[in-house]
């Protein structure tokens, strides 16, 4: 099957966003060419860890955030890393 450039099919036209990603091949740079990202040092790393809580507390949390202004898991990174002098 023959391969189709679509051109600029995006242009002028807000509904049909991203569609060339779809039909064109993704490009073949190395991370070489693009810059290669440093690893993070192993202190760095990030891990992700389920955390419940009740509803109600999460909603009070919501509205804390919303208050000051950040976000629920800054609120409790800030808590956590104050009670255990982290």
């Amino acid at each position: 099957m023959a391969k189709k450039t679509l051109g600029g099919i995006e242009d002028n036209n807000k509904n049909l966003g991203g569609v060339s990603a779809l039909f064109n091949s993704p490009s073949k740079e190395t991370p070489a060419t693009k810059g290669e990202k440093q690893a993070p040092s192993p202190e760095d790393e990030t891990v992700t860890y389920p955390l419940r809580l009740k509803k109600s507390a999460l909603k009070a949390l919501k509205i804390l955030g919303a208050q000051q202004g950040i976000t629920v898991k800054d609120l409790i990174l800030k808590v956590v890393e104050k009670e255990y002098d982290l």
